[in-house]
């Protein structure tokens, strides 16, 4: 397996191998998407007829550095999130990606597969928390799909969320201004998860969905400890990630082709699904996490600020 393993990252460094294989994987889940109900170029064109470019201006913080492994192609675009492409496509291709999220088989495909892990998140989150967020932190959070999720759970809190990609927060902005005529308490920040720049122990818990797998272990950690930073004592963290020890995914991953399609979009998922994350958690300063499955795939884990 290691071997294996081997071969493929070789394969993907080299870059036309790279560039067919991710498109091969995009127009797979183009085309799911529209089989779900989801057609794609309708509702992107709606959303290029916006002025982007001044909503770039708005959030875009100019003295953010990218580090190395953002600037990496990854999700089928070769300059990864750092493009109007992938933040205006990305909600479409959660909701294709997840289509079959409760069945691994995909013997059937759910257009509301994605709202329903979400939801399981939120309801496998709360029971492991032992405290009342007043003040929520959504890392990595996209064009919003977590943050607006985390709003309906704790509709009192105040709940940021921050992403690396000032072209995610501008159509997560775009989203909120869409979402309600009446002031919501959401906000979104162009920073990066590893170094925020909020506030030392300003929230009481910071959320990470569907993020780990994408980055290196080493920014995974930093991560972690910017989020104890940021924490109050006691304070929660809660994660939902794909579950490497799941049986379908190790299906995936032994299955040469599939893995294959799958690194295409997600070239750092062999360093996440090698990390031993829980002993990291509690490296930076947390309780060990209290973890349960989420779905079939994903699992959910809350630690403690000690």
């Amino acid at each position: 397996m290691a071997l294996a393993s081997a071969a493929l990252n070789a394969l993907f460094s080299y870059k036309p191998f790279f560039k067919l294989a991710a498109g091969k994987a995009r127009g797979m889940i183009v085309e799911r998407g529209e089989k779900i109900g989801y057609p794609w170029e309708p509702e992107l064109a709606r959303l290029r007829e916006n002025d982007w470019e001044s909503e770039l201006l708005a959030v875009r913080d100019v003295n953010l550095e990218y580090p190395e492994y953002y600037l990496k192609p990854f999700h089928a675009y070769d300059n990864g999130n750092l493009s109007w492409d992938a933040a205006l496509e990305v909600d479409l291709a959660a909701k294709s990606v997840h289509a079959n999220v409760f069945d691994p088989e995909a013997t059937s495909l759910d257009p509301d597969g994605d709202v329903k892990l979400r939801d399981s998140y939120h309801q496998k989150m709360l029971p492991m928390l032992r405290v009342s967020p007043g003040d929520v932190l959504d890392v990595g959070c996209a064009t919003g799909l977590s943050t607006f999720g985390l709003h309906k759970v704790f509709p009192q809190a105040q709940v940021v969320g921050v992403d690396m990609s000032p072209y995610f927060v501008s159509v997560a902005n775009y989203k909120l201004r869409e979402a309600s005529k009446a002031s919501l308490p959401l906000q979104f920040v162009h920073s990066a998860g590893e170094f925020t720049g909020l506030p030392d122990k300003s929230f009481d818990l910071v959320s990470i969905c569907l993020v780990c797998h994408e980055l290196p272990r080493n920014a995974t950690k930093q991560v972690v400890e910017e989020a104890n930073r940021v924490l109050r004592i006691g304070g929660a963290l809660s994660i939902m990630e794909m579950n490497p020890y799941s049986a379908s995914l190790q299906r995936m991953v032994n299955n040469i082709f599939a893995f294959t399609a799958f690194k295409a979009t997600e070239p750092y998922f062999d360093d996440y699904r090698t990390f031993k994350i829980e002993e990291a958690i509690q490296d930076c300063g947390f309780s060990f996490p209290a973890q349960v499955e989420s779905s079939p795939n994903h699992r959910t884990m809350v630690a403690h600020k000690v």
